[in-house]
């Protein structure tokens, strides 16, 4: 199971020298279905993606309305969706990758900073043993702004 196609529109507007800040409103439809008890894995990864990249960028590039999502919510959300999928991720190369590249990038955005740096590390261990050459930047083709970073993350030389 994807996500909605009005969230991969909204977050394919946002991509480019031209994009336009919508990915408020893309994590706004993803909260939305979270909230009515969607639990796919895409879905989560989108948004767990679209809360740290918010918690890193300015709200003028993201279009984060902090009046609907406030910063606090963006954390705790993180969390609550990374805790849902913490039983498969040690078997989900990709999982590990994205979540383990956000948290060793940014751990002091994501609430305990000694937790994430160590869940950064044990993340990097595990996924380098699943792909030892690393994840193929192809995986993240055509799946919005998420598929867009971590493909572009995925090419830099022994990248994560």
């Amino acid at each position: 199971m994807g996500i909605p196609d009005r969230a991969l529109e909204l977050e394919i507007r946002s991509l480019g020298s031209n994009g336009e800040p919508t990915l408020g409103e893309a994590y706004e439809v993803l909260r939305a279905c979270w909230r009515s008890g969607d639990r796919g894995r895409e879905l989560g990864l989108h948004l767990m993606f679209l809360a740290w990249y918010m918690l890193c960028e300015p709200s003028q590039y993201t279009g984060l309305n902090v009046k609907r999502t406030p910063l606090s919510e963006l954390v705790d959300r993180f969390n609550e969706v990374h805790d849902y999928f913490a039983f498969v991720v040690s078997g989900d190369a990709e999982m590990l990758y994205a979540i383990g590249l956000m948290a060793y990038l940014f751990p002091f955005l994501l609430g305990d900073e000694r937790l994430w740096e160590a869940r950064s590390r044990e993340y990097r261990a595990k996924y380098r043993k699943l792909a030892p050459a690393g994840i193929d930047p192809a995986v993240f083709e055509g799946r919005g702004a998420y598929g867009e970073y971590f493909r572009h993350q995925a090419k830099g030389a022994n990248a994560y």
